[in-house]
């Protein structure tokens, strides 16, 4: 998640076997296991226990190796969005892994987003790449669940995303992220101004579904969506108000925990 279009290299672990072709990510199977246990052990508020996910990372490399052999265009349409924000979140944290401790912001690594690139889903891919196939599928909640390792981010899930789970994850993940005054949404009644996270400037057209020159206040634009999806208390202080919109500063130090 970044003011560009976002899409993300590195090479999969040596002389390691293949993930069987059945083990889809997100459909069950060992390397949908691991990956559930790499969240459930190493995810910890909101970031990622980097330090501890380094000295035993082969749950990780497991489920890494798994997401070459996935063809998401044959799956059900959650199943296949399920995918792409897990191999995007899990693809994060590996290119951090590969230069953890000396890594303080993924802004500080060249192509951390567009150039460096990783198997997915048969395709050598960036992670601009990856999130781009998954904001194809039309649900703007997925920028509430992709993680770029960032402490403006949205947290980081302490489980894998799954179809039959999808909505109230993304819903719940919507919901905690815009409950969140530091990064999500800040409302200043008082004065008359809304702050968001940079994500909807960046992200305009995905909550809009037209381009991101859409009016801010024109009917059904961002503070439609934001009022829509934000959770009950705070749509109550928004309704009927007209703001002043400001973006809150995009914090780009690593979500180490």
């Amino acid at each position: 998640m970044r003011p560009t279009a976002l899409v993300l290299t590195a090479a999969l672990a040596c002389g390691a076997p293949d993930a069987p072709a059945g083990d889809a990510p997100g459909a069950g199977g060992p390397a949908a296991e691991a990956w559930g246990r790499v969240l459930a052990e190493h995810a910890e508020r909101g970031g990622v226990d980097y330090a501890g996910l380094k000295r035993e990372r082969g749950d990780l490399d497991a489920y890494l190796r798994s997401l070459a052999r996935v063809r998401p265009a044959a799956l059900p349409e959650d199943e296949a969005l399920a995918f792409w924000i897990n191999a995007y979140n899990a693809v994060v944290i590996h290119h951090v892994l590969d230069r953890y401790p000396g890594i303080r912001s993924v802004e500080d690594v060249d192509g951390f987003f567009d150039e460096l690139t990783f198997p997915v889903a048969g395709e050598e891919l960036t992670l601009d790449e990856i999130e781009t196939r998954g904001r194809a599928l039309g649900d703007p909640r997925i920028h509430f669940a992709v993680v770029c390792a960032s402490t403006s981010c949205p947290d980081l899930l302490a489980e894998p995303y799954a179809a039959a789970r999808l909505d109230r994850q993304l819903r719940d993940q919507t919901r905690r992220f815009l409950s969140d005054e530091s990064k999500g949404l800040r409302h200043d009644a008082a004065g008359g101004v809304l702050w968001l996270s940079s994500i909807f400037k960046w992200y305009a057209g995905d909550f809009t579904g037209g381009s991101t020159v859409v009016a801010f206040f024109a009917r059904g634009g961002v503070l439609d969506w934001v009022r829509e999806h934000t959770p009950p208390e705070i749509a109550r202080r928004l309704r009927g108000a007209d703001p002043s919109v400001r973006y809150l500063e995009y914090d780009w130090g690593l979500n180490d925990r």
